[in-house]
């Protein structure tokens, strides 16, 4: 299946103006913002690293994350899925939200509220946690988000 550049264009300024939203940025502002973030965390998210890994950004992501109460993120996030959900007409049908958490394994200095202590083998020290949720509906034929 052929995705359209004007889909692709609509995807990517969905997740330029969650990113600034979320983390209160100004698009073309005096800083950086969602548009100079997303390469790499598209990047990160297609190859399942780290941002340090794929981009030159990641403290300058980091810091902006740290710099919002989470609840910006969670209310934009849950604004985006409203948003994305009615193209999808997610109003009108009965839907399941699975929610899953995983771990991976952190090495460094375990500080911050994203990583938490953990005194396993082989030099882990601490654990990131993830939080991932999924639209079940069989009437969907594609996912939604992840």
């Amino acid at each position: 299946m052929k995705v359209s550049n004007a889909r692709y264009f609509r995807t990517l300024k969905t997740l330029d103006t969650f990113v600034d939203r979320s983390l209160e940025l100004q698009y073309k502002g005096p800083n950086l913002s969602g548009f100079h973030y997303n390469r790499d965390l598209l990047k990160a998210a297609v190859a399942n690293t780290y941002l340090e890994t794929v981009g030159n950004r990641a403290d300058s992501i980091q810091l902006a994350i740290k710099k919002v109460p989470i609840s910006n993120i969670i209310w934009e996030l849950r604004s985006a899925v409203e948003h994305v959900g009615t193209r999808f007409d997610l109003n009108q049908k009965n839907v399941i939200l699975a929610l899953d958490y995983t771990d991976e394994d952190f090495y460094g200095d375990p500080q911050g509220m994203w990583i938490h202590g953990y005194t396993g083998a082989h030099g882990v020290t601490g654990k990131f946690k993830f939080l991932s949720c999924s639209i079940i509906n069989s009437d969907i034929p594609q996912r939604i988000f992840d």
